[in-house]
């Protein structure tokens, strides 16, 4: 980036996006966990949420103090994205929901 308005560019794009996809993941989220253990599994969500926001910056400070270059930072963040997408890869969306149900079914609390 050369200037501060492909700094606001970027920032407006992202904040575009930001949104949906946390809606999203949090719809896909509540569709593969059983409706009666809701509030349990959604705390873990926000605590794993917590979690990141503090590993995110230091990964990238750490990155980039051991490396001295701040720009090998974004790679240590895209090691972690390439990382949960090949886990959501792997998730059965409808073999989640039919457990779900199945335990939610059986009253399991």
């Amino acid at each position: 980036m050369d200037s501060s308005g492909e700094f606001y560019v970027l920032a407006v794009a992202i904040g575009l996006v930001q949104g949906g996809v946390q809606a999203l993941s949090r719809a896909f989220y509540s569709r593969i966990i059983p409706a009666n253990r809701a509030a349990e599994f959604f705390g873990f969500y926000n605590m794993l949420g917590k979690f990141a926001a503090v590993i995110g910056p230091v990964l990238m400070g750490l990155v980039g103090v051991l490396t001295g270059n701040p720009r090998h930072s974004i790679l240590a963040i895209a090691v972690l994205f390439l990382g949960g997408g090949t886990i959501l890869y792997f998730v059965d969306e409808k073999e989640g929901a039919k457990i779900a149900q199945e335990l939610e079914a059986k009253g399991l609390q």
